[in-house]
């Protein structure tokens, strides 16, 4: 499972309009404080169903009105993570409540069902309870530990942006200085979006852009080549410092169907993948594998600093991928690979 970070997460009640304070509305409000481009989501109760809806993109140091009608006193759940094209680890603002997501694209869910077979598809929300002092008007704040005001965040997104796309390596520190200036008056000549310092909506999006498709470049991937659905699991070093292994799992790729399970450019030590092909009367190991890593009969991330009984793990037999230096790689799971006797020749 990637890394995600649960940062300061900041709820208040009251009256935001878009791009600054105004006065009072009924609805429910994201305002971004942070110096991350976020995908936020939302669940609440209707009609008594619990429904979730997102992908709300919200730029460093927007706001935006996500639900028209007047607010109800009662229990709200929120959730947000960073754009993929950011550097490091995801970044996310979340809680511990399970809910659905339909990943990539934008969804509204009234069926909380809908991702019992695939726990990739959930993400663990925060709760908010709304008042009835709120007056029908409310706003959630995703912050992180800068604190930044909504201006600053601008700022501060523009320089993390920056220097994810390789046009700086200065400070996020909110301040719009002579190197952030040069940097985006650069940036901006290479785009063709003029020759200014000037922050705005039109070259946000075109770093927002830039980024992701840089990440969607590199990391290491599943491809499913089979005509039955395959559970993937994958271990990897740790990252960040961190000597041993994670293994992570599952991931449910269907016939013909992919998932990016590592972010950022690979390293040069060897990665390890596993899977469990579904027949109809049984479930088929990938074969050939030569490194035991800790797996569970649900998602797991298991570090491999301690033994999988121990940490209430079973184990599995890893096959080894060396990726050869190279920044991106897919692992293609064929029929053959579930084969002990055509693996073994």
């Amino acid at each position: 499972m990637n890394a995600r970070l649960l940062l300061r997460l900041a709820v208040i009640a009251g009256a935001l309009a878009l791009g600054g304070l105004g006065s009072a509305r009924a609805e429910y409000s994201f305002c971004n404080k942070s110096s991350y481009a976020l995908s936020a989501a939302l669940g609440y109760v209707s009609d008594d169903r619990l429904v979730t809806r997102g992908w709300w993109r919200l730029r460093a140091g927007e706001c935006k009105r996500v639900l028209t009608e007047p607010v109800k006193a009662g229990r709200y759940y929120v959730y947000a993570e960073a754009i993929p094209g950011h550097r490091g680890p995801l970044r996310s603002w979340s809680g511990t409540t399970p809910l659905c997501v339909q990943n990539d694209s934008l969804f509204t869910l009234r069926d909380q069902d809908v991702c019992a077979e695939d726990p990739r598809r959930q993400r663990d929300f925060f709760t908010v309870d709304v008042t009835e002092e709120a007056g029908g008007a409310w706003t959630t704040e995703f912050s992180d530990e800068n604190n930044f005001t909504v201006f600053a965040a601008q700022i501060a997104g523009v320089q993390r942006l920056l220097r994810d796309v390789g046009a700086s390596e200065g400070d996020i520190d909110g301040y719009l200085g002579n190197a952030t200036r040069n940097a985006l008056r650069g940036y901006r000549r290479q785009k063709g979006l003029g020759d200014s310092g000037i922050i705005n909506d039109t070259v946000m999006d075109a770093l927002i852009a830039d980024a992701n498709a840089q990440d969607a470049q590199v990391g290491f991937f599943f491809c499913n080549a089979t005509l039955l659905p395959v559970w993937a699991a994958f271990a990897g070093p740790r990252g960040g410092g961190a000597e041993g292994y994670r293994s992570t799992g599952w991931w449910r790729l269907g016939s013909q169907e992919c998932a990016k399970v590592r972010r950022g450019a690979l390293a040069s030590e060897a990665y390890y993948v596993y899977g469990v092909m579904e027949a109809e009367d049984r479930s088929v190991p990938l074969a050939g594998g030569d490194t035991e890593f800790c797996v569970a009969a649900v998602q797991f991330d298991a570090s491999s600093d301690e033994p999988c009984d121990e940490a209430g793990y079973q184990t599995a037999s890893f096959r080894r991928v060396d990726t050869e230096g190279e920044a991106a790689w897919t692992f293609q799971f064929t029929p053959e690979q579930f084969n002990p006797e055509r693996v073994n020749r």
